[in-house]
């Protein structure tokens, strides 16, 4: 028994039910498009809302409040000046820069003096080696390490303690990377 089938002539896609696949997908995205526009326009009009506020505190927050006298509105705002400076200072965790100073100052190093500069984002090292080679490892091992970048010699000169004893002092200045 033979069986003959002619395939050119047999539908094998079914159109009707790719055209409702498709308007049922157009349908999907259009009220996916709907629903968007409709949030970008909610969160503009709540934008233009909060800049309106902010505006409005920062013009309250900008003029001294009734009953109060220039003087006295202009030592108030000295104070917290002077406080936020204390906070901002105390909030630098000056034992753990202390612990990565320590971990990459070789031996034979003495600092005599840290100095932040610029809200402690660089910092100037001033201390005492007992060679130049020192000075130089000691600049190696801060280039190296991933906590401090911008490394700079500032400034060396050979010192004489004694008979005896000769030294370098040195002048760095490095940036700290949080």
């Amino acid at each position: 028994m033979r069986f003959t089938i002619n395939l050119a002539t047999r539908t094998y896609l079914d159109h009707r039910l790719l055209n409702r696949l498709a308007f049922c997908v157009i349908a999907v995205l259009v009220a996916v498009l709907g629903w968007n526009i409709s949030r970008i326009a909610s969160n503009m009009g709540e934008q233009s809302r909060l800049n309106a506020e902010i505006t409005a505190i920062q013009a309250r927050s900008g003029t001294k409040p009734d009953g109060i006298s220039e003087t006295a509105s202009v030592h108030q705002k000295t104070s917290i000046r002077f406080y936020n400076e204390i906070i901002e200072r105390k909030s630098t965790n000056w034992l753990s820069l202390l612990d990565l100073l320590e971990n990459v100052t070789p031996e034979g190093i003495s600092l005599s003096a840290l100095t932040p500069v610029k809200k402690l984002e660089e910092l100037k090292l001033e201390g005492r080696a007992r060679s130049f080679k020192v000075v130089q490892l000691y600049l190696e091992k801060l280039e190296s390490s991933k906590y401090f970048s911008n490394i700079l010699l500032l400034s060396h000169q050979n010192m004489v303690a004694g008979e005896n004893e000769r030294g370098v002092q040195f002048t760095i200045s490095c940036k700290v990377v949080n």
